[in-house]
């Protein structure tokens, strides 16, 4: 199994005691079929797994994005949004992905210990 693409993304507001974490990576496996990996919950735990698989790579792609555009939403339903604290992907998957949604993530900064996560310029995703 091949994964080719994989976000993570934090929501974090310790007022509203919100800790939580979303995964989401793309792979392909022996038998050439899509598959998207998704792993949510509270940040530091096992979270919940789920895996769905696609026959085709446009399937998967129109998947991931309408996952990452409910991530968007997220402060009007829990009160804080969603920031990337990691991300890789393949330059091909992105450019056939024409991800437009993931330039609309501010990437995440640990403000308790001043210690920012190491941030990726937003100008790599953007040329895409």
């Amino acid at each position: 199994m091949d994964n080719l693409f994989h976000v993570r993304l934090r929501a974090l507001n310790p007022d509203l005691k919100h800790d939580r974490e979303y995964k989401i990576g793309l792979g392909q496996d022996l038998f050439q079929q899509w598959y998207v990996m998704i792993t949510f919950g509270r940040y530091g735990s096992w979270g919940t797994n789920r895996t769905k698989v696609f026959n085709a790579r446009e399937e998967a792609y129109d998947f991931i994005n309408a996952k990452l555009r409910r991530r968007l939403s997220s402060p009007k339903r829990i009160g804080c949004s969603y920031q990337i604290v990691s991300f890789d992907g393949a330059e091909e998957i992105l450019k056939t992905m024409n991800n437009k949604v993931i330039e609309r993530f501010s990437w995440f900064e640990d403000r308790g210990t001043n210690r920012g996560v190491l941030r990726k310029a937003q100008t790599e995703i953007r040329n895409f």
